[in-house]
């Protein structure tokens, strides 16, 4: 039709319209650069198949349409944000983040109240209801926003990227401080705002730095507590990576970035798109939703997924998830340590198990009633001690004629 673009993939028409695409799907139509990068990405396909490394031309056409679907929606950068992004990019067996922060604020919230009782081991057992997983869910939801935020999305200081790993390291600590305070102030909507900033842009430093090349296998302190050893981050006249001419990159880190015992270590982080500028042989982020792997030195470093397409180091994503995994863990223990339990949990809308009420008159006419009361009291409390039935407070209200007595509690 005419006035309507059709994407053409090879080797055939696809028949898809770009706009219906980006229509269906609620994002802005593509920018003329955003275009020029689909055709660029539609010719190295092209060329892939030339050299017979593109599979049959069904295949390459699928693959195609994909890629045109992804390329419609914001850049996002650091591991895929949720499980539909997954599918987008055919990597089904990829980390995202909302599977590390779920699954990290579930695993601290269980062991939180393990640590009362510890019979509630599962879900159900704790109470962990819709408030729960709503609460939960602000947290996966604005970790995921700081790839789709316009504010967010392409400042490299909230991703990690373009070496810009101080700037980053003192937005992680004021994103804590945001936590802690508006915790400490029973503000949890907006602790769970701001923790779930913190943890998107602490789970990309894994992902987006050359931490996992460098042989760690344990997480960088430095980035939270200021008085843990620090690595020098490389220069920025400083070159970090060599040439990769392929979709997969490897050991294209330059000796001081990696496991080198001849000259001290140095942090880098790979550079997205056009801002800042890429600096002549410096990382790249890589993959084909990042122009800058284009330029020297071209490739790039990002293990956000296990998908060469999507990320050059695909093959240390595992490694990188696990890393970011142990950091959302530590920083979660770490804010329950600060708040206290009891903050902790309503953070999160955990529901408090009940108190069991005795109440009992002490008047001394009831002597005998009383001593029958405190043995019965006495078989409740015994029968229901260390169960998942155990009450979370105990509390005694005694009264005696002609007025009230005062209550005593305790907690178990």
């Amino acid at each position: 039709m005419i006035g309507e673009t059709v994407l053409v993939g090879p080797p055939v028409r696809t028949g898809i319209r770009l706009h219906q695409i980006q229509d269906f799907l609620g994002v802005p139509h593509l920018t003329v650069s955003e275009q020029e990068e689909l055709w660029r990405t539609e010719r190295e396909l092209m060329m892939s198949q030339s050299r017979g490394h593109g599979g049959s031309g069904v295949r390459m056409r699928e693959l195609y349409v994909l890629l045109c679907v992804v390329l419609t929606l914001p850049g996002c950068r650091g591991f895929l944000p949720n499980f539909w992004s997954r599918v987008l990019t055919l990597s089904l067996d990829s980390y995202t983040h909302q599977f590390i922060t779920e699954q990290g604020v579930l695993n601290v919230t269980l062991e939180t109240l393990s640590m009362a009782n510890t019979h509630q081991h599962t879900q159900k057992q704790a109470g962990l209801g819709r408030g729960f997983w709503h609460a939960v869910g602000e947290v996966v939801h604005s970790n995921a926003a700081m790839d789709f935020l316009s504010s967010t999305r392409s400042d490299p200081v909230y991703h990690f990227d373009s070496e810009r790993v101080e700037e980053s390291m003192a937005m992680l600590r004021q994103f804590w401080a945001q936590t802690l305070l508006s915790a400490r102030a029973k503000e949890y909507q907006g602790a769970r705002h701001s923790l779930g900033q913190l943890l998107h842009s602490l789970q990309d430093f894994y992902s987006h730095s050359n931490w996992v090349e460098m042989g760690q296998h344990s997480i960088y302190l430095h980035l939270l507590q200021p008085g843990q050893p620090a690595f020098p981050v490389a220069t920025e006249d400083t070159p970090t990576c060599m040439e990769c001419h392929s979709a997969t990159c490897r050991d294209n880190l330059l000796p001081r970035l990696t496991q080198s015992q001849q000259y001290p270590l140095l942090l880098t982080t790979g550079y997205f798109s056009t801002y800042p500028p890429k600096p002549q042989g410096k990382c790249s982020h890589g993959g084909v939703l990042d122009s800058s792997r284009h330029q020297g030195a071209k490739g790039g470093i990002n293990k956000d997924s296990t998908s060469p397409l999507f990320s050059p180091h695909h093959y240390l994503h595992v490694e990188a998830a696990r890393l970011a995994t142990t950091a959302t863990l530590t920083v979660l223990r770490d804010l329950r340590d600060s708040v206290g339990n009891i903050s902790f949990l309503r953070l999160f809308s955990v529901k408090q198990p009940p108190a069991l009420v005795f109440v009992m008159d002490t008047t001394g006419s009831m002597f005998e009633e009383i001593t029958a009361a405190r043995l019965r009291a006495h078989s409740i409390i015994q029968a229901r001690a260390n169960t998942p039935e155990q009450p979370g407070t105990f509390l005694l209200v005694p009264f005696h004629d002609p007025g009230e007595g005062e209550g005593c509690g305790w907690r178990r």
